[in-house]
């Protein structure tokens, strides 16, 4: 808690800087794929999961290279699994649903002409929304169940790059971008199972 309660503070600390020291302001809406996965000692030929992600952001330029920008999206994550008992085969599949929210820095590659290449790192926070689930499928039948046992909350670090054109009076950005869950989703805090999360957003700039 005392941990969590610390890092809402910088959050809060860093977007306060930004509004303040802020020379352009600008927002906008991005949506795209998910290829989701779960790493940890208790993690064993898990595959990725396919699910959608997308959402808003507002941008507040410092500096015409260096930019803070905060998300606010919906996240599906999870990973899937295939297991053979009784010369069957059972396709597993973890679902979950996050509001999740991002701090960004983000550095702008400075070049010629409308295009902006740009790297960014931050910290993001993201809340389950819905109980987390569990899929099976076998011979055609689908089945599914709450998974219990698994946190509502989630902490990371995200790195990616983008690159940004100019489109009229906005921009079109596109980015790739690499999520790395620092947190167990054991609710007990004993199993490592963390998130994995590779994504790919396309958005406009206003």
């Amino acid at each position: 808690m005392k941990y969590r309660s610390i890092t809402s503070l910088v959050v809060l600390l860093i977007i306060a800087v930004s509004l303040a020291s802020a020379q352009k302001i600008s927002g906008g809406i991005k949506a795209g794929m998910n290829l989701a996965n779960l790493r940890g000692d208790e993690v064993e030929d898990s595959k990725m999961k396919m699910g959608f992600c997308g959402g808003g952001f507002v941008s507040f330029g410092l500096s015409k290279v260096v930019v803070i920008q905060p998300e606010f999206l919906y996240s599906q994550k999870g990973a899937k699994w295939e297991e053979e008992f009784m010369d069957e085969t059972y396709k597993i599949t973890y679902k979950f649903n996050y509001v999740e929210v991002p701090l960004f820095i983000k550095m702008i590659i400075p070049v010629k002409g409308t295009v902006e290449p740009n790297l960014f790192l931050g910290p993001y926070f993201g809340i389950m929304i819905a109980d987390a689930r569990a899929e099976v499928e076998i011979d055609g039948t689908t089945m599914e169940d709450d998974l219990e046992g698994v946190k509502d909350t989630d902490f990371g670090i995200i790195f990616g790059a983008g690159i940004d054109f100019g489109l009229g009076k906005g921009k079109v950005v596109f980015d790739a971008r690499y999520s790395l869950g620092l947190t167990t989703l054991d609710d007990e805090g004993e199993a490592d199972v963390k998130n994995n999360v590779l994504s790919f957003l396309l958005g406009y700039s206003f």
